[in-house]
């Protein structure tokens, strides 16, 4: 069985999103995710003790190249992990991010730091010292996590594939919300044909490989959501639900009951349609309730993560 790996940026909503299906994750053996940690708030150590609590297996970034613990990984050593008793947890997998400029001595204290445990690193780039290449043939590293493009393939091709992973960014980010296309090719990755190899993969679900602390007021607002291309099968298309009041930056909350009153209105010809985020979506259609930007993120977060745990993943 083939594993999808999201790579979610420790955000708010991402880790909520998480939280919020941790115990079917845990469950499953389907989704392993992956989480870099980018602030040390409360919501970080809550959700990691979730995570721990319904034993959730995930790989954590353990040198996040975004956010407050860029470049300074001893704060997140020294802070958060363990604030949540993370070394004390079995069921996780510390992970190294590698650049080209990765030095021998980065990666010789990162496996001394984590020496009693198996080991993942994602590759951003391989490095140019032989002697740090040298030391990623290493049986303890268990998950070699490439962004697609980012190495080349006579490299990629010596680890085992067994060990391989496939990260790359599905989404198709857009300069305004107004420019998303009705509808797109999300991925076939989960596919035999998409990936005759049949490797593990992921994506960077709905947010792409994307990172802002903050974000701006929107003119337009757009809800993206994950479906077949088929019915119940095959490729994962992404659609985009855009508000129509987009002249201005006013009234926010009536954007996001246009956005959801159409989205509501499609479901019927999407499939999957049953998820606790379709459920909630269309409460809010129901109610006209609008949850804010952020909390639509962790829905379509979320219901992307039950398609990939409901059948999503045919290898």
């Amino acid at each position: 069985m083939k594993r999808y790996f999201p790579y979610l940026r420790g955000k708010q909503n991402e880790l909520m999103a998480l939280r919020e299906l941790a115990e079917e994750i845990a469950e499953s053996g389907k989704v392993l995710p992956i989480i870099e940690p980018v602030n040390r708030n409360g919501t970080t150590r809550i959700s990691l003790d979730r995570y721990i609590e319904v034993s959730m297996p995930f790989l954590l970034i353990c040198n996040p190249l975004c956010g407050e613990f860029e470049g300074n990984p001893d704060a997140l050593f020294g802070g958060v992990m363990a604030e949540v008793s993370l070394m004390e947890y079995d069921n996780w997998t510390p992970t190294l991010c590698i650049r080209r400029e990765s030095s021998a001595a980065e990666i010789s204290a990162f496996q001394e730091r984590y020496q009693e445990y198996e080991v993942a690193v994602i590759y951003n780039g391989l490095p140019t010292s032989p002697q740090a290449r040298a030391l990623l043939d290493d049986e303890d590293i268990i998950h070699h996590v490439f962004i697609v493009g980012r190495v080349g393939a006579d490299y990629v091709n010596t680890i085992p594939a067994e060990k391989r992973v496939l990260i790359a960014d599905r989404f198709q980010r857009q300069p305004r919300n107004a420019d998303y296309p009705e509808q797109e090719l999300f991925t076939d990755m989960n596919t035999t044909t998409g990936n005759p190899d049949r490797l593990d993969f992921g994506d960077y679900s709905i947010v792409g490989d994307y990172f802002t602390e903050t974000g701006g007021p929107a003119y337009a607002v757009a809800l993206h959501h994950i479906h077949f291309q088929d019915d119940g099968s095959g490729p994962l298309d992404i659609s985009h639900y855009i508000s129509d009041s987009n002249a201005t930056t006013a009234d926010t909350p009536g954007k996001i009951i246009e956005a959801i009153n159409k989205l509501v209105e499609a479901l019927d010809d999407v499939q999957p349609n049953n998820t606790e985020a379709c459920d909630e979506y269309r409460e809010m259609a129901e109610t006209e309730t609008s949850r804010g930007l952020g909390y639509m993120k962790r829905l379509a977060i979320k219901h992307h993560l039950e398609v990939m745990l409901n059948g999503g993943i045919q290898l």
